[in-house]
């Protein structure tokens, strides 16, 4: 199926959901037409910031720097979500289907995103923006500046901190306020600080254990599940 169509079907699956509940029609309206004003906002001020179709602006969006932030299809933003790039040849890329609830993204070289992601109120950086040597002060000091890649599926849950260099495998889960600052595999619940892989994710065929305290899949916060259904 072309893009065109794909779009198209969107559209007509949006445009069923609003007849048969019309607030959350006037809701998904309001989001898209914010999405459409935003796109125009940052054309006429010179921002390089682009979005596929669908895009849903429900809470806000704060692209600056003289990077360049793209969004694929069918994105919702939720919370104050805040693209940040410091160089020219900066890149933000966010893949189809995501949902983002606050998040800080802070680059001088690449943040990539995969399709389907959800993520909470978290920060991505892939830079320390300082050094860590003493002599920090220094113009000379060197800062760590390294990709950061999220798989297609990764779930964050709120408050982790994604750091430089950090790699998340397909359908991975970050639990909260875990902080990430290396590569992780695939199909795996990653918690702690520093962040460790604590377990595979459950399989298709497995009932998800009872969400009480001792259970590591309650630890990540759903962004914007509840705004999903």
């Amino acid at each position: 199926m072309s893009a065109h169509g794909h779009t198209d079907n969107n559209r007509g699956s949006l445009l069923a959901r609003g007849i048969a509940d019309p607030r959350k029609g006037v809701r998904v309206g309001w989001a898209l037409l914010k999405g459409y004003w935003y796109r125009f906002y940052c054309r006429i001020r010179g921002i390089r910031f682009s979005a596929g179709g669908n895009f849903q602006l429900h809470g806000r969006l704060d692209v600056r720097g003289p990077g360049e932030v793209v969004f694929g299809d069918n994105v919702l933003v939720h919370g104050l979500t805040t693209p940040h790039t410091y160089a020219a040849g900066a890149r933000i890329v966010v893949g189809d289907n995501v949902i983002m609830d606050a998040v800080r993204f802070g680059c001088v070289r690449e943040i990539l995103i995969g399709r389907d992601c959800l993520l909470a109120t978290v920060a991505i950086m892939d830079t320390d923006f300082h050094s860590t040597r003493a002599d920090r002060r220094s113009g000379s000091a060197p800062v760590r500046v390294a990709p950061v890649r999220l798989a297609d599926n990764v779930w964050v849950g709120g408050n982790a901190g994604i750091l430089p260099g950090t790699t998340i495998g397909e359908n991975s889960v970050v639990g909260f306020g875990a902080v990430c600052m290396r590569d992780f595999p695939a199909n795996v619940i990653i918690l702690g600080n520093p962040a460790k892989v604590a377990a595979p994710i459950p399989s298709s065929q497995q009932a998800e254990p009872a969400k009480d305290s001792g259970s590591p899949t309650a630890a990540p916060s759903a962004p914007g599940a509840e705004r999903r259904t």
